[in-house]
């Protein structure tokens, strides 16, 4: 009788250490319930950066596609210049010969 009267006076001991393992279990359980949270929304922002990145990627496309044609019209524009370079190279060699008829006129 006195062994069970000692261990019913370590009972509340023994049910103050399980309490408080199964508190310590709890804010555990607590803290894995933050990751967890934190984890999923920093995976709900994914979407939306990889929505961004698409947006990016697809406006660069644009800039590259456009870019043969500003190549062409660029050479467009230096065959002009040197379709103008030729006729005044043409007009510079016509005045030349002007000149030169008119010089051999007063010799």
């Amino acid at each position: 009788m006195s062994h069970q009267l000692s261990v019913i006076s370590h009972q509340p001991s023994v049910i103050s250490y399980q309490l408080s393992v199964i508190s310590y279990q709890l804010s555990a359980i607590s803290h894995q319930l933050s990751v967890i949270s934190y984890q999923l929304s920093a995976i709900s922002y994914q979407p939306s950066a990889i929505s961004y990145q698409l947006s990016v990627i697809s406006y660069q496309l644009s800039v590259i596609s456009h870019q043969p044609s500003v190549i062409s019209y660029q050479l467009s524009v230096i065959s002009y210049q040197l379709s103008a370079i030729s006729h005044q190279v043409s007009a510079i060699r016509f005045q030349v010969s002007a000149i030169s008829y008119q010089v051999s006129a007063f010799s």
